[in-house]
């Protein structure tokens, strides 16, 4: 493992000597304003709630061997009332605004740029000017104003939209930057309108992965990503005695029916289907996809998430969190960021600099897209995922939520969201989901930091909707997760995979099987009312 910069013996006088410079605290100060703040010391955090409210804070903190400085998304009337699971209206009530942070992470360093640049280019596309910030390691922030934004959207305050309206912002931006600022073409990528060219070749020598894994097949009508194939090209056996029916890849004569012990033979070659399960067109382009690159880490994107603050350093790298413009992106170097060359501190998030409602309109193609998107899975899918019986034991779960339970080296972030969606549709009560996510984190050989699981946890308190996870299997394949069995061609989602085992095990006394709590009662009972009057 690499060594840490805070593992220096001399760190912590760095840190110190960085932030008792006059202009440092002014600086952080300068973009914590109305957001809550904490401390970060080497590996830990700081109590929740705090806040910096003086340049002397700056200081006293880092006598206290403060290492970072991280702070809110969100604006606060004041970030000292907030309190761990306080219910949403409490917490719509204390915001006063919240700005579009986006944490675009990369681990190779000109895709890193090349990404975020794109981001810069679609914002722009769309009318809106935006500032960025080196993380301090191998990734950038982006940000916009909540000043840009509308003060009221279809009636409901822009401030309560949280965090609907930024994931939205997120899924919509990264959509506009695959079909329109990124061009497959043969054996090669092509970004920005042919002023930067990559072949296959070299993404796979650069990153390590294949080829394909950066190709991604969409909707020529809607533009949906075209769902993975169910399997490949299968044979029909019928039997003629009782009327069962099953496939199978290999071609024989006949087979012996499982159900009555008859004689099953041959009907057809069936082949999955190539229509788009959003609006059944047949067609599909090629595109370039974006998430094998990067991840846009949505763990951000949620309430009281914090980021570092401008002008923190990078406990990894002993780098500062600069801002830089966003014309010269490209031709950033991380040595830039040594604390001992930065002179200028420009500020991040200036609402003041903002035009007032510039976002307006990308903020209204956010939320309609993803309302698009939703409307298309329709009410058949949110039915076939409504919570079970009984909570789901983990010997019924699909290979990829195996693995992933065994631990991860990389991807824990998206991991860790897959696997709480899928626990939830599996009938799992949040303390079952806190309790495993624990054990899981313990497993990984490099276990993410408690705040963020102890964060993750908090925001499932808060969120009451059941999702499935993602389905399969580019997601699972690009954590490296995916390793299918016989059954996972029949489903397209691992919590499909879960309940049609558990169907499938029928009132057989499953080991590790669970009674309802009192909270499954009652999750499940508030969906049925939803879908009634859905």
């Amino acid at each position: 493992m690499a060594k840490l910069a805070m593992d220096d013996p001399f760190f912590v006088a760095k840190a110190l000597k960085w932030y008792k410079r006059r202009d440092v605290q002014e600086a952080i100060l300068a973009d914590c304003e109305h957001r809550e703040v904490s401390p970060r010391f080497g590996e830990g955090f700081g109590k929740r709630p705090d806040g910096l409210f003086y340049p002397a804070d700056v200081l006293a903190f880092a006598k206290k061997k403060t290492t970072s400085f991280h702070c809110s998304e969100e604006r606060w009337r004041d970030p000292l009332q907030l309190q761990t699971g306080s219910s949403r209206k409490v917490l719509d009530d204390l915001r006063i605004g919240w700005d579009l942070v986006l944490d675009i992470d990369c681990p190779y360093w000109l895709y890193s740029k090349l990404t975020a640049s794109l981001f810069v280019k679609a914002l722009k596309d769309h009318g809106v000017s935006c500032s960025v910030k080196f993380s301090g390691s191998k990734g950038f922030h982006i940000g916009v104003p909540f000043e840009a934004f509308p003060a009221e959207v279809e009636g409901k305050p822009t401030s309560s939209l949280f965090p609907e309206a930024p994931r939205a912002l997120a899924h919509y931006l990264l959509e506009y930057i695959s079909n329109e600022l990124i061009k497959v073409r043969e054996n090669e990528v092509i970004v920005f309108d042919k002023k930067f060219k990559v072949s296959f070749e070299k993404l796979q020598e650069h990153t390590g992965k294949s080829a394909k894994e950066f190709i991604q097949q969409v909707c020529r009508k809607c533009r949906t990503p075209k769902q993975a194939q169910t399997g490949p090209a299968t044979h029909l056996y019928l039997c003629g005695s009782c009327g069962n029916t099953t496939r199978q890849e290999q071609y024989e004569d006949y087979l012996k029916c499982e159900r009555c012990n008859g004689v099953m033979e041959p009907q057809t070659l069936s082949t999955t289907t190539n229509a788009c399960h959003a609006c059944g067109n047949d067609e599909f382009n090629p595109r370039f996809n974006v998430l094998a690159l990067i991840e846009v880490d949505t763990i951000l994107l949620a309430s009281r998430h914090l980021y570092r603050t401008p002008y923190s350093l990078h406990e990894k790298s002993g780098l500062a969190s600069i801002v830089i413009a966003p014309a010269q992106l490209m031709d950033f170097e991380k040595e830039h960021a040594h604390p001992d060359t930065i002179k200028d501190f420009p500020r991040f998030i200036d609402g003041s600099e903002t035009k007032k409602g510039e976002a307006a309109k990308l903020l209204l193609q956010a939320l309609d897209f993803v309302g698009e998107q939703e409307r298309a899975k329709g009410s058949k899918e949110h039915k076939e995922f409504a919570i079970p019986e009984e909570a789901i034991p983990e010997e019924l779960f699909p290979p990829c939520m195996q693995n992933i339970l065994k631990g991860l080296v990389d991807g824990k972030k998206r991991a860790m969201f897959a696997l709480t969606n899928f626990l939830r549709a599996c009938g799992w009560g949040q303390e079952q989901i806190k309790a495993r996510l624990e054990e899981w984190n313990k497993a990984n050989p490099e276990p993410l930091r408690d705040v963020i699981v102890k964060g993750h946890v908090r925001y499932l308190k808060l969120k009451k909707e059941v999702y499935p996870p993602p389905n399969c299997k580019s997601f699972y394949q690009d954590i490296q997760v995916c390793q299918p069995d016989n059954f996972c061609a029949r489903v397209k989602n691992p919590a499909q995979y879960a309940k049609r085992k558990a169907e499938a095990a029928g009132g057989k006394n499953v080991k590790g099987r669970t009674k309802l709590t009192d909270e499954q009662k009652a999750m499940r009972k508030a969906y049925r009312e939803k879908m009634k009057n859905a």
